[in-house]
């Protein structure tokens, strides 16, 4: 075989790239943005379609009206707490003692009218002439003063019975049972896993209070010292009912939190046995007003304790306000929850754990509601607590006189990295304006902060003490969050 048929091949193949098609690429890039286009139009309508409804659902305080709670002021339908008189010694109908002997005797004098004539008629005439007088100065008041004088007579003469211990009792168990409507079990669901790598859950519990709804959730108010770790939140009524709540923000101050519940979730057997609770005035919780502990004071659900206030004169102070507290001599337990409710059914103190330092760690506390209500009603309108970072209390008549301090809020401290601290407010400083509220106490002072949110700016004008006396000064701070 020569050389030639060495190179023979039977079949030759050359491989040619195919032509590129510039219009069916053109084609299938329009057509790939068409439906990019499209698909982008479709789901900005169903976005626009379903906001409303993802708004209502993840933000449900949105389109609510307004929480009020129902505070009722001293001098209203409730009674204010007034010293015992001696009633000798009370004056009750506003009249002389010579009045008074005239109209006590009134009826002596008709009855022995027949068995003693009078000495003499010249006095006897006197004497007939004042008593009228004394009748028709008397006449528009006649049925308030027969009231005041039965009562004194019934208070004085009548003797208590074994029975009367018992009307007593039931109408301290009504109060009770009446305040149970407004009371809620709350419980905090959390996991947790043990050495052994096991899975468990814990299920603590505490007393809320309902205080209000707001169109489309039921409010309550809770300890959070529970919840703050809580996977789920569940909360059962007085009927046994329990429904899964959320909890939608607190107050680091007192440890509460604002708990909710979707109205339509509730049924209307819940509903009907609803009582929204009522809270009563300072004055209404003075010292050995009688009050009844109920929630869980003895640790059990639904215990009921009774005693009396023995003191409301502590103050705590906490940061950018304080908080009255009340304690009683109700010996309670070391898991106390729920709340203290006057002989009016007004609810003045909403039990905690503050560490008082005493050696009656037992003994029951509370936080005054008239101290908290502020705070747990914008709370409960889903706004957030704006804080500028003090401690303070008010400046005293004396301090004033002594010493020339102006009347204000006077800072006691100033809180680490917080906003009044980052623009230099020092200690010693008496702040007098927040934003255009005068500030003359520090109650004033509370009051000026809550009305503003987390990020306002607003002046703190000032009285900085120095050599020559005290100099005004004016700070533009934003404000923080208080958490």
């Amino acid at each position: 075989m020569d050389e030639k048929d060495d190179k023979y091949e039977f079949i030759k193949e050359t491989i040619k790239k195919p032509p590129v098609k510039k219009k069916k690429i053109l084609k299938k890039v329009l057509l790939s943005i068409f439906c990019g286009l499209l698909f982008g139009a479709c789901a900005c309508l169903a976005f626009l379609i379903c906001m409303p409804y993802m708004q209502s659902y993840m933000f449900p305080s949105q389109d609510t009206k307004p929480v009020s709670l129902p505070v009722e002021e001293t001098g209203q339908d409730e009674e204010p707490v007034e010293p015992f008189v001696i009633p000798e010694q009370d004056n009750v109908t506003g009249t002389t003692e010579s009045e008074d002997a005239v109209n006590n005797g009134d009826t002596e004098t008709s009855d022995n009218k027949g068995d003693e004539e009078p000495a003499n008629t010249d006095e006897t005439a006197v004497d007939d002439e004042s008593f009228s007088k004394t009748e028709k100065e008397d006449e528009t008041s006649e049925e308030e003063k027969e009231v005041v004088v039965n009562n004194i007579v019934e208070t004085i003469e009548k003797d208590l019975e074994l029975d009367d211990y018992r009307s007593l009792l039931r109408k301290i168990s009504a109060i009770a049972e009446t305040t149970q409507k407004s009371l809620v079990t709350v419980s905090g669901i959390s996991s947790n896993t043990d050495w052994f790598n096991n899975s468990y859950e814990n299920n603590n519990s505490t007393t809320g209070l309902i205080i209000a709804d707001n169109g489309k959730e039921l409010l309550i108010v809770s300890p959070s010292d529970i919840l703050h770790r809580a996977r789920n939140v569940r909360v059962t009524f007085s009927n046994g009912i329990t429904y899964a709540a959320r909890v939608k923000n607190a107050d680091i101050n007192t440890d509460l939190c604002i708990v909710s519940i979707d109205l339509e979730r509730l049924d209307e057997k819940t509903r009907d046995q609803i009582e929204m609770c009522q809270f009563g005035s300072l004055a209404t919780s003075a010292v050995g007003v009688p009050v009844v502990a109920v929630g869980a004071p003895y640790g059990a659900p639904g215990s009921v304790g009774t005693g009396q206030i023995t003191s409301n004169s502590v103050v705590i102070d906490k940061e950018d306000s304080n908080v009255r507290i009340i304690s009683t001599d109700i010996y309670a337990s070391s898991d106390a929850s729920g709340v203290l409710v006057n002989y009016n059914g007004r609810i003045v103190g909403i039990i905690c754990h503050e560490d008082m330092s005493g050696n009656m760690p037992n003994l029951l506390r509370a936080y005054s509601v008239s101290d908290i209500s502020d705070s747990i009603e914008k709370l409960s309108n889903g706004q957030m607590l704006a804080t500028l970072g003090i401690i303070g209390t008010d400046v005293t008549q004396e301090a004033n006189d002594d010493r020339n301090v102006p009347f204000g809020a006077y800072v006691k401290e100033v809180i680490a990295d917080s906003p009044a601290m980052n623009v230099g407010i020092r200690n010693g400083d008496v702040i007098v304006k927040l934003g255009a509220d005068s500030i003359e106490s520090f109650t004033d002072y509370k009051e000026a902060i809550l009305k503003y949110q987390p990020e306002d700016v607003v002046s703190v004008t000032l009285q900085r003490p120095d050599r020559d006396g005290y100099t005004e000064m004016t700070y533009e701070v934003t404000l923080e969050e208080l958490k």
